[in-house]
């Protein structure tokens, strides 16, 4: 097993980096709690920042026609249109006061969300592992807009992945210690849940390799960890909590890093000025990014 500590900050003065993406040769990201999409080039440098006032961004996904669409916090789908924010749909139509997580749209257009069925706690963080047991949800959007769930039983469903050749969906199911994996039939709805790895803590944000390697942040061990088959092959250290993880680059061996802390989510109190521990570092692998 190869391990190393990261070194390389690239990006600092963030309050809480998410939704890692290399697309179109560049880093895209969304800094939560400044309701930004912001987009780097490969050494870090900010090339542009979209506004979403009002909304917390979470999750980035692209359609096949290339459009850019943004997961907010409240389970709620937007894109970016003429300089500004545009809403695309409100999927809490069933009147759920549900949050949200990652979003990933596949070949034929169709957005799987991850929802954690309740609200999230900013307050009391550690409450949400009991409050959100097993109320976890993916919901599947179809390219004609209706909107259904195709999993349940999750214990805060957070970011997924889609294999390279469309069949298989990963998600960190994170308050339950374990990533699942379902098999997606033809329509887009997805068969059994699957068991793809456990852990003595939760994951959150992965990234796939074209080995087949998977790597996951796992923020409470400040660690980021590749597995091949369920073993671990690799581990980066980090000095914080890393909550995401995405492989980019020019040529597809950067592993960028997002990390922060959970007290950074909490809106301060008394007109208190946001603390920004959020960065994004740098580390050079073996193996390159599956797509």
């Amino acid at each position: 097993m190869n391990e190393r500590h990261a070194e390389q900050i690239i990006l600092d003065n963030l309050i809480f980096p998410e939704g890692l993406r290399w697309h179109d040769g560049h880093l895209w990201f969304c800094d939560v709690e400044t309701h930004e999409v912001i987009t780097a080039d490969g050494d870090g440098v900010v090339q542009d920042r979209k506004a979403f006032p009002g909304e917390h961004p979470i999750g980035l996904a692209w359609t096949p026609n290339g459009e850019l669409i943004v997961g907010g916090r409240f389970e709620r789908l937007l894109t970016y249109r003429d300089g500004k924010s545009e809403l695309l749909q409100d999927l809490r139509a069933d009147g759920t006061d549900s949050w949200s997580n990652d979003t990933v749209i596949d070949a034929a257009g169709r957005t799987y969300l991850a929802s954690f069925g309740k609200a999230y706690d900013l307050e009391d963080h550690p409450s949400n592992e009991r409050r959100l047991k097993g109320a976890g949800r993916i919901l599947l959007r179809g390219t004609d807009g209706i909107v259904r769930e195709v999993a349940k039983g999750l214990s805060m469903p957070n970011t997924m992945q889609i294999t390279a050749d469309e069949n298989t969906l990963i998600c960190s199911d994170s308050m339950a210690h374990r990533i699942v994996s379902y098999d997606i039939h033809q329509d887009g709805t997805l068969g059994p849940e699957m068991v793809y790895a456990e852990f003595e803590c939760y994951p959150d944000g992965s990234t796939l390799d074209v080995e087949g390697g998977l790597w996951v942040a796992l923020p409470s061990v400040q660690q980021a960890r590749r597995l091949v088959n369920g073993e671990v092959t690799d581990v980066v250290h980090f000095d914080g909590e890393v909550f995401d993880v995405a492989l980019g680059g020019p040529n597809r061996t950067s592993l960028y890093a997002a990390v922060s802390n959970l007290q950074a989510t909490t809106p301060p109190t008394d007109g208190q000025e946001r603390s920004r521990p959020g960065r994004i570092y740098r580390i050079e692998v073996d193996v390159p990014a599956a797509r």
